[in-house]
């Protein structure tokens, strides 16, 4: 007779049978808890920024140049990083600091592999009984990864991410290099990093000369910087201090009468380096850092702390398009608040300008406030700000898009009379009405009844499709698609200045947009070119359009409202805006070399009913008459060696090879094609080059595109309608 096996006993009872099956099934969740355990770690790590130890070099200083005249690299400015941090050796730092911190901050450094298990196990124990309360359990090479990421989150995934990068740091670095990088990189408050940094701050020595009980001071700010601050808490500071003496007392670092020697030394901190005045970067080089940093991110895949790292301290070279005689004319008048009319007002007037080659699309300078740079990164109101554009809003538009679409000339004649639309009426700068005049009279007196009624001939979708896809003017609102909005500049955010400067470029560049660009090529630190830059260009009107505006926009200098901008022996064109209640000022304005828009006005806007003439168009002529005193010698036609090798891109008709017209549209024969700027198409299809000659054509083929041209100047007749305006009544 066969034996039952011991262990085939079956469960008895209800308990029996239920205890079984929770082992059971606790049996089969084990392996499925473990496996989806790992995959989530492995999915955490994965998504952790990778680190690659080259990254971590910081020791490098990078650079902002330009091109000489020769076309040799010059340096401009250096970069000086976005931390107030002085670099030093490992070997140059005393042990004492090295001893210092890691016994405050981590006793078990040189025997860990990036995380301290114990400390971990009590952090995450803490985590689960108090929350946020909890004591950090990093290490220095956790809190280096902190430092180095820029990421400060404090969540369990961010954790498991920085135990994982730091075990990886240590297995490419050695102890004495991560200990390096943590000095050089930690906060010690007062706006400094590192340990030569503050050093030279709180005591006003090199590092290597800082005594044991200097060293423990330092090394105690880490913690709560502002609560350890030796200018501002000193007797918290020196508290912390002892604590960190005795710390290394006990792990016997130092000896006993060395201890009671740096705990009776008296700490001398220098409180007037608090007084030290900071040199930041100036409005042109931050656009430039901004922009290559931009770049890496787009282009090199990198995330956007290694790029900050690479371009800030990693010996990166970056050619800017900036030109240093423009820049300094640009400074000499816009850092000196005597050049501005004095406000009445407790608030200071700001101001913007940027310098720009229409041809190519390079910023040659910019500054974005009026006086001193008030701080790191603080607003540039270049690039940073959008303000109401008023008057200047007219060209671009308005009669840019209206002589694109063949339903204007300069000849053709308008009446400067009362019109209303719903229950508003825009109103002159001037009081009255002046009657007939040619649309060239109009620009040139900066009417305010007559783009208003092309615009409303022309309608307001033409227009903000015009300026979204033309003149790549990006902060248009829907809001915006009202006759006071885009036919005299009361818009809903505004437009910057540096999208103005870009946009009547087109005017002076035969009718090519340029993409205005800061950088020319980033060079790393063996001097290999990582990124060249290509402005991009598209046709944004035909060169008969840029023509016309062209020669009203000298009109404009020439005989109206923008007189005061004459350059002696230069022509000049440009165009005045004033906002309504006088709550912003504009000129933009260019020459063959250079085109420039100036904004002046007030950060909260306030009316400028105290301010006689127009303070924009005088700081634009003190800026561009030694600008164009120096400048080399270029007319309307000639095209500098940049422009005829840059490549246009441009919708095409298919079948005629030509710029399209609706026709072509509706039987989809578009496509972008690129041509040299030289060889661009010119003129426009016609439904007649797409059918046989027997074959019957639609009456209404144009649709919503240029017709022909004609020199006939009809009379308007608009025939008023409720179509919604806006408020705002901006005059000249």
């Amino acid at each position: 007779m066969s034996k039952k096996p011991k262990n085939s006993k079956k469960p008895k009872g209800f308990f029996g049978i239920f205890w079984h099956t929770i082992w059971s099934i606790f049996k089969f969740l084990i392996p499925v808890v473990f496996v989806l355990g790992v995959a989530f770690l492995i999915f955490i790590i994965a998504a952790a920024d990778p680190l690659d130890v080259d990254d971590l070099r910081l020791d490098l200083t990078s650079s902002i140049c330009y091109l000489d005249e020769n076309g040799e690299v010059k340096e401009f400015e250096k970069i000086s990083g976005s931390e107030n941090r002085f670099w030093v050796e490992y070997s140059k730092v005393p042990q004492y600091m090295k001893d210092a911190f890691i016994s405050i901050e981590d006793e078990r450094f040189l025997s860990h592999s990036g995380f301290d298990i114990k400390r971990t196990t009590k952090a995450v124990l803490e985590y689960f009984t108090k929350g946020s309360r909890a004591q950090g359990g990093s290490t220095i090479t956790q809190q280096l990864i902190k430092n180095l990421t820029d990421n400060k989150k404090r969540t369990p995934i961010r954790k498991i991410q920085e135990i994982w990068l730091a075990y990886q740091l240590e297995r490419e670095l050695t102890k004495d290099q991560i200990l390096e990088l943590y000095m050089n990189t930690i906060y010690l408050a007062q706006g400094v990093n590192g340990v030569q940094t503050a050093s030279r701050l709180y005591f006003d020595k090199d590092v290597s000369e800082l005594t044991l009980a200097e060293c423990a001071s330092i090394a105690g700010i880490t913690q709560y910087p502002s609560y350890y601050d030796p200018f501002l808490q000193p007797e918290n500071n020196k508290a912390k201090q002892e604590v960190v003496l005795r710390k290394m007392l006990e792990l016997e670092k130092i000896t006993q009468e060395e201890h009671d020697q740096a705990v009776a030394e008296k700490l001398d901190f220098k409180k007037g380096n608090m007084q030290v005045k900071v040199s930041y970067q100036s409005y042109m080089a931050e656009t430039v850092i901004t922009d290559a940093i931009r770049l890496l991110v787009d282009k090199e895949g990198l995330s956007e702390t290694i790029a900050k790292k690479k371009i800030y301290s990693g010996g990166y070279q970056i050619i800017s398009t900036v030109d240093p005689s423009v820049q300094a004319a640009i400074d000499k008048v816009f850092k000196n608040p005597s050049n501005f009319p004095k406000s009445p007002y407790e608030e200071i007037p700001q101001g913007a300008i940027v310098v720009m080659d229409p041809q190519t699309g390079h910023i040659k300078g910019m500054y974005g406030g009026i006086g001193e740079k008030p701080g790191l990164y603080s607003l540039n109101r270049a690039t940073g700000s959008t303000r109401q554009p008023g008057s200047c809003m007219k060209p671009i538009g308005v009669y840019a898009p209206a002589l694109e679409a063949g339903l204007i000339t300069p000849n053709t004649i308008y009446t400067d009379q009362k019109v209303t639309y719903g229950d508003w009426s825009p109103k002159n700068y001037y009081s009255g009405f002046r009657g007939d005049m040619t649309v060239q009279r109009a620009v040139e007196l900066s009417v305010n009844t007559i783009p208003v009624q092309i615009l409303e001939e022309l309608g307001v979708d033409k227009s903000y499709r015009f300026l979204q896809d033309k003149l790549h003017i990006t902060s248009l609102d829907e809001s915006d698609k009202v006759l006071g909005a885009l036919g005299l500049g009361g818009l809903t955010k505004g437009i910057s200045v540096l999208e103005m400067t870009a946009a009547y470029a087109s005017f002076a560049n035969n009718g090519i947009y340029t993409e205005p660009v800061s950088i020319l090529e980033i060079r790393d630190s063996s001097g290999k070119s990582v990124i060249k830059v290509i402005p991009e260009t598209t046709i944004a009107m035909s060169e008969k359009t840029a023509e016309q505006m062209h020669k009203m926009l000298l009109s404009v200098v020439e005989n109206g409202t923008g007189t005061a901008a004459k350059i002696s022996g230069v022509k000049t064109g440009g165009k005045t805006g004033t906002t309504d209640d006088d709550k912003d000022r504009w000129f933009v304005g260019y020459t063959p070399n250079y085109v420039a828009a100036v904004w002046y006005g007030f950060d909260i806007p306030k009316g400028m009913g105290y301010v006689s003439g127009n303070p924009a168009l005088n700081a634009w002529k003190k800026v561009m008459d030694p600008i164009m005193k120096n400048a080399p010698k270029r007319d309307y036609t000639t095209k500098t060696p940049e422009y005829i090798s840059s490549t246009v891109k441009t919708n095409i008709c298919t079948v005629s090879g030509l710029l399209p017209v609706q026709y072509c549209i509706d039987q989809k024969t578009i496509e972008v094609k690129s041509f040299s700027a030289n060889q661009k198409p010119n003129g426009y299809c016609s439904p007649e080059l797409h059918a046989p000659s027997n074959t019957p054509l639609p009456d209404e083929a144009y649709l919503d595109t240029p017709l022909p041209q004609t020199s006939e100047a009809p009379v308007a007749t608009p025939a008023p309608t409720a179509t919604p305006v806006a408020t705002l009544q901006p005059a000249a």
